[in-house]
């Protein structure tokens, strides 16, 4: 036999092994779109910066998109690493939760540079995160902030239960009881699960109304350049739904 004769089915495996490993990229192009390239360097003049109900209707839409399993893929993540070394402009600011279920950047379906972040757990904010949501809307010009708590949360569980804990997570818990408090007042006959579904939205509702009496917040509430809004993440099936 020939070597070239030995060598073709060598040669044949070698071009079905490329064709099956070969992404579907190959054959539909996976380059960003226009308006993916646009929204990585828009800065300042992005849209969803414009307003704040901008920028919350640029959150729903995302929600929907991830829902929807029609995410984005983010293939200009490398573009928008260069668009934003030097500066940042996001349209939205969130405090949630530290659970790993629920981070926001997943469930809004938004990119590096998009959104500004806090995140502790049973969403108990403390004096940093005030001031660093401060920062998001004062310096960098966030028109939204979004107070995000969810379903099933450890630490309003633990709150509910208020038993001996170890280490710093009393204080957390104390923090938290209020809320609890709060839906007990309201539902007093609730069951364990309405009763954490009611304490997660009064613990919602309390670091909107804490966050409001900042007086730098407060000046931008009251100028319209500015709005608070709770939500509550549903960790089984990843809606969010608005309060």
């Amino acid at each position: 036999m020939t070597s070239s004769f030995l060598l073709r089915p060598v040669l044949l495996g070698a071009a079905l092994l490329v064709t099956v490993m070969t992404p579907a990229c190959v054959h539909h192009s996976c380059s960003p779109s226009g308006a993916e390239k646009s929204a990585a360097i828009a800065g300042n003049n992005d849209p969803r910066r414009a307003t704040p109900d901008a920028a919350l209707a640029a959150l729903k839409v995302g929600n929907a998109r991830f829902l929807n399993a029609d995410s984005k893929h983010h293939s200009d993540a490398l573009q928008r690493v260069e668009a934003t070394a030097k500066s940042q402009y996001p349209f939205a600011s969130v405090i949630g939760c530290a659970d790993s279920r629920t981070p926001p950047e997943v469930i809004f379906d938004a990119g590096i540079g998009e959104l500004f972040v806090c995140r502790v757990a049973g969403v108990a904010s403390s004096v940093n995160d005030e001031a660093s949501l401060e920062y998001g809307s004062a310096v960098l010009g966030v028109p939204a902030i979004v107070v995000l708590g969810h379903t099933g949360c450890g630490a309003m569980k633990a709150a509910i239960a208020n038993k001996p804990l170890p280490g710093s997570l009393p204080h957390l818990v104390s923090q938290i009881r209020p809320a609890v408090k709060r839906a007990e007042r309201i539902q007093p006959h609730a069951d364990g699960s309405a009763l954490l579904d009611s304490a997660t939205r009064e613990q919602v509702n309390g670091e909107i109304r804490r966050l409001k009496l900042s007086p730098v917040l407060g000046k931008l509430l009251h100028e319209g350049k500015l709005k608070i809004i709770g939500a509550i993440y549903h960790v089984g099936t990843g809606r969010v739904t608005w309060l």
